[in-house]
């Protein structure tokens, strides 16, 4: 189910604005391409949530790219 867009990038942690479903902590996250990492926080207000990947090692993810999670 599609959860959300990568805004930016900071290191080998990714923030995601949510335009789906908000994962819940420790959700698995996937790009078309694969598993990238799991969510470690989730961040913002109520109203506008964003959440906080923390990305395996070798992971390949953008800015603008659209996730998803299992």
């Amino acid at each position: 189910m599609d959860s959300g867009e990568v805004t930016s990038i900071v290191g080998d942690q990714v923030v995601v604005k949510v335009t789906g479903n908000l994962p819940a902590m420790g959700a698995q996250i996937f790009t078309s391409r694969g598993k990238i990492g799991v969510v470690a926080d989730i961040i913002g207000s109520v109203e506008k949530p964003y959440f906080i990947v923390k990305t395996s090692p070798n992971a390949k993810v953008g800015i603008g790219e659209r996730l998803r999670s299992n």
